[in-house]
């Protein structure tokens, strides 16, 4: 049986290509599969009012190369900065259950 990080891993992986496949190639998305993407995978973090213009600025962000595409490991660092982000703003927190040492 997979393990929780595994299972996350897989996810990452299998949702790119997924929504990268939608063109034909499962390696890079365009905007409009980033945008896809975006809505269904991350409805919480992606808020319904955004603009065409908001999607390619996010896009010119994310695509580090100006390929206009974003390949996996752009979109494997938008994760990883999302991670920071999130490790960062629960950091401070009080655990609910102190890790004994």
């Amino acid at each position: 049986m997979a393990t929780p990080l595994e299972q996350a891993l897989a996810a990452i992986v299998s949702t790119f290509q997924k929504h990268a496949e939608v063109s034909g190639n499962k390696h890079r998305l365009c905007q409009a599969e980033l945008k896809e993407l975006l809505q269904k995978e991350l409805p919480t973090w992606t808020p319904m009012g955004l603009r065409e213009c908001d999607y390619s600025a996010f896009m010119s962000v994310l695509d580090t190369n100006k390929d206009c595409e974003v390949d996996f490991v752009e979109y494997v660092r938008s994760l990883a900065c999302l991670c920071t982000f999130c490790h960062d703003y629960f950091k401070d927190s009080t655990p609910a259950t102190p890790c004994s040492e």
